[in-house]
């Protein structure tokens, strides 16, 4: 039974990388039809040649946001150099960051494991993530909407690991650096935006508390993190721009239903991900995993399952408050994406929660025979294809690369560059684009109206006096 155990896990450790591979190889090669967004790409660095580097970032900081951290990004993308390539490799880095952070949190969480397994697990959450995520260009894709969500989520990561090798440390000096990355990254993430904001505020407080009333102990460390995090909520909520984001919709700073839309759209969410994905079978594969931990392995699943599940909603609902509470209305897909992410992360780990619960007293419900495990293997591959087939996001993925969509819009934007530095004219008539691979393209281009704020924008990277979108064929006769 252990030999076939051990056979099960190896091939499933390399279906999982192949599964992840599916997904990942066709989103790098995307990468390379990847251009700058009229939608803020080019408002960001346009403020820059007009005011300079740091006033650009005070004018953003004073008159529309406090996400500090996302504000230097922003305007520090690869325009202020002039490089359309720094957006093709932008992405690859990201993709691989995404993954990495998942196999170091994995690594870190099941350290008796084996590589392998690891990369394995997290190929599985980056295949579900890609399977029913709403949005790949705003999660990958699109700058202004990857530094405010996707960045600061793998920084959250990040800092899980580096929280977790801090209490492992013996030498002085590898806790301080370990503490100063740490202190580090809660400054970026909060600054980011305000879903991973409270995420890593609910984590701090919840880590605080746990080491507080179950080990007795008051840990000065997280009362470092928890100052951190509270200098820079100021920095992050004094910022005299953050007014020019609420108050737009009569909805908005309304308390009692921001909690009750952030639940439903909670229900609505987790519903869809639970039942028309893979996950459940998923989910038992990963039980066929922790039964075969021992208890010393699984000691980072050893807290109590209320708490762990009460952080877990928590920490979801609280991402979908900030965008109810702020404008009223229901999360755009960037926001559903950063949810999405730590669902799956979060669903995993308290099911390990949960196994470690039950074995601890004894309750054991987890007996696989060697046909148990083939019907299994049988219902999760089928599963698996079946959710491949139908999922939005790789049909999308592979028809903008296949059938030339990607490789078109990557022409027509060089051709769109193309008459921006050779016209000679401080007015520029430009034809909308015509391919639009949604993959990585968020449908958001220059308007009819050359006041538009994206139309001003790129008028004024290009210097030129204003720009105007061409007229069709239709339109002119």
């Amino acid at each position: 039974m252990n030999r076939f155990y051990r056979k099960y896990r190896a091939v499933g450790n390399w279906i999982n990388i192949f599964l992840m591979i599916t997904v990942l190889l066709p989103m790098l090669a995307l990468s390379y039809y990847n251009h700058p967004s009229p939608a803020d790409d080019y408002c960001y660095i346009d403020t820059v040649f007009r005011f300079g580097w740091l006033e650009a970032m005070n004018y953003y900081y004073s008159g529309w946001t406090g996400r500090y951290f996302g504000i230097f990004l922003n305007h520090s993308n690869p325009l202020l150099f002039h490089s359309i390539t720094g957006f093709k490799v932008l992405p690859v880095l990201l993709l691989l960051a995404v993954i990495f952070s998942l196999y170091s949190l994995f690594r870190h969480l099941t350290p008796t494991l084996s590589r392998m397994a690891h990369i394995g697990f997290a190929g599985v959450v980056f295949f579900l993530y890609v399977l029913k995520m709403p949005s790949m260009a705003e999660a990958f894709y699109w700058m202004a909407s990857f530094v405010t969500f996707t960045i600061p989520s793998i920084f959250t990561l990040f800092w899980i690991v580096l929280v977790l090798r801090w209490y492992r440390q013996d030498t002085q000096p590898a806790k301080i650096l370990l503490g100063s990355l740490s202190g580090f990254l809660v400054f970026a993430v909060i600054g980011s935006g305000e879903a991973t904001l409270l995420t890593i505020m609910l984590l701090i407080a919840a880590w605080w508390v746990y080491r507080l009333i179950y080990f007795r102990t008051v840990d000065g460390f997280m009362i470092a993190m928890l100052l951190v995090s509270l200098v820079s909520c100021y920095f992050y909520f004094s910022a005299p721009g953050n007014s020019a984001r609420i108050g737009g919709n009569p909805l908005g700073g309304n308390i009692p239903f921001s909690v009750i839309s952030s639940f439903k759209k909670l229900a609505y969410l987790v519903y869809d991900w639970v039942f028309r994905t893979p996950l459940i079978f998923f989910s038992v594969a990963w039980l066929v995993v922790l039964s075969r931990l021992s208890n010393g392995a699984r000691n980072y699943f050893s807290i109590p399952v209320w708490y762990a599940v009460l952080l877990f909603i928590g920490i979801l609902a609280a991402q979908l408050f900030p965008n109810y509470y702020g404008v009223g209305i229901d999360p755009s897909p960037r926001i559903i994406n950063c949810v999405y992410f730590f669902f799956l992360i979060g669903w995993f780990y308290v099911i390990g929660v949960v196994f470690h619960y039950l074995k601890k007293r004894k309750i054991d419900y987890f007996h696989f025979t060697v046909v148990r495990y083939g019907a299994l293997y049988a219902i999760l591959v089928v599963s698996i294809v079946l959710s491949f087939w139908r999922s939005p996001n790789i049909r999308l993925i592979f028809s903008d690369l296949l059938r030339g969509k990607a490789a078109a819009f990557d022409k027509e934007m060089f051709e769109r560059y193309a008459m921006l530095r050779n016209s000679k004219e401080d007015i520029v008539y430009l034809p909308l684009i015509q391919s639009k691979p949604l993959s990585i393209f968020v449908d958001d281009d220059i308007k009819a109206n050359p006041n538009h704020w994206w139309n001003r924008c790129l008028a004024g990277y290009y210097g030129k006096k204003a720009i105007y979108m061409k007229k069709t064929e239709g339109e002119q006769k």
